[in-house]
């Protein structure tokens, strides 16, 4: 049994430790408060991104979609703002499962007795993601392991489900596809350390439904579809799987492959790269 010297220390490193998750969501909590983006402009694209709470993806691509000419990036680091209304005259929604995002809790904390929770798939979102895809020409770009979360009516959409990684390793990029305007020209890379999530296609037989790239795992071998492209009515859609750590967006490779699937699924004219931005990053 333990003894109360025991017990009152685990009290004291529990409130040191609740006392520090409180610390640590302050700037998520913050961000929630952040008034929604301001009105389009004429001629202005309108990009917005659920990236979670996980700040090493949002700060990678953010400075990548940011660049796109007469375009202007809004982030949440949760998905409580992504609304219909939200989503209604979005150009490109980026999107990616980190933690709290996937069921959101306004405290900040894990879910208490009588917190209103909001998800970016709720009933009410999956209908206008599919709506604004398929039949005003909205973009989205599944980062990572979007696919892993997003359920079956998107997982249609996007015409894959996930595959889960395994150990976290160097990845290959390989097999990239000269067809295609997001990855012609492009070369082999190496990813450093990443988790390798695959996709499998719903139907590998699917007209609209493009390979992009696949990977090898340096240490298992395993091969994965780690790229697709659909087209879905008026939109585009790219699944990204790679980006689990802030050093894949050191990765210009990745940088130029997410710049240009974002002018592809905006159907923009893919603008030259515009190379790294070091700067942006810690």
């Amino acid at each position: 049994m333990d003894s109360p010297h025991m017990r009152s220390r685990r009290n004291i490193l529990k409130t040191g430790l609740t006392a520090a998750a409180a610390a640590a969501i302050k700037v998520p909590q913050a961000n929630a408060e952040l008034p929604p983006p301001e009105p389009k402009k004429p001629g202005e694209l309108k990009i917005v991104g659920a990236m979670g709470h996980d700040y090493r993806n949002e700060t990678g691509v953010r400075p990548i979609v940011s660049r796109i000419k007469n375009a202007r990036a809004w982030f949440a680091r949760h998905y409580g703002p992504i609304t219909p209304e939200l989503l209604s005259d979005t150009d490109l929604l980026l999107t990616y499962y980190a933690g709290d995002s996937f069921e959101w809790s306004p405290s900040g904390l894990a879910d208490t007795a009588g917190t209103k929770r909001a998800s970016l798939y709720n009933k009410e979102n999956v209908a206008a993601i599919k709506d604004n895809v398929v039949n005003r020409g909205m973009g989205w770009i599944a980062v990572h392991n979007t696919p892993w979360f997003v359920g079956d009516e998107l997982n249609e959409l996007l015409g894959a489900t996930c595959m889960l990684h395994r150990e976290i390793q160097p990845v290959i990029i390989c097999n990239l596809n000269q067809n295609h305007p997001i990855t012609k020209g492009m070369e082999p890379f190496v990813e450093n350390l990443d988790e390798q999530f695959g996709l499998f296609l719903i139907d590998p037989d699917d007209p609209n439904v493009t390979i992009l790239f696949r990977s090898q795992g340096v240490h298992d071998k395993r091969w994965t579809i780690q790229g697709i492209a659909a087209q879905r009515g008026k939109g585009r859609i790219v699944t990204f799987t790679p980006g689990h750590y802030e050093w894949t967006w050191y990765n210009e490779a990745c940088q130029e492959l997410i710049w240009r699937s974002a002018h592809w699924a905006m159907n923009l004219p893919i603008e030259p790269f515009y190379g790294d931005y070091k700067d942006f990053i810690w």
